[in-house]
C-alpha cells in the first residue's frame, strides 16, 4: 500500500500548494494584514475566513480535500 500512500501524499501537497496560493490571493483582497498573515501563518488566515465560509467555500473544500489525502497517506503509510 506504500505506492497508494505516496500518490495520496503527492495529491495532498499539490492541493495544499493550490490552497495556499488561493488563500494568499483572497487574503490580500481582504486586507494587507490578512494577506501577510496568509503568507506567514496560513492556518490562522483560514480561521480568520471562517465567518465568511459561504463566500469562500472553495477554500474550505480544498483544505478538507488536502486533509483527507494527508490522512489517507498516514493511514496507509
Amino acid at each position: 500500500m506504500l505506492p497508494v500512500a505516496a500518490v495520496s501524499l503527492v495529491f495532498a501537497l499539490v492541493l495544499s500548494a493550490v490552497l495556499w496560493v488561493y488563500l494568499v490571493r483572497v487574503g490580500f483582497a481582504q486586507s494587507t494584514v490578512h494577506g501577510i498573515v496568509a503568507i506567514i501563518l496560513p492556518p490562522i488566515a483560514l480561521l480568520m475566513l471562517l465567518p465568511h465560509w459561504r463566500k469562500f467555500r472553495e477554500l474550505f473544500l480544498l483544505a478538507f480535500a488536502a486533509l483527507g489525502f494527508i490522512s489517507l497517506a498516514a493511514i496507509l503509510g
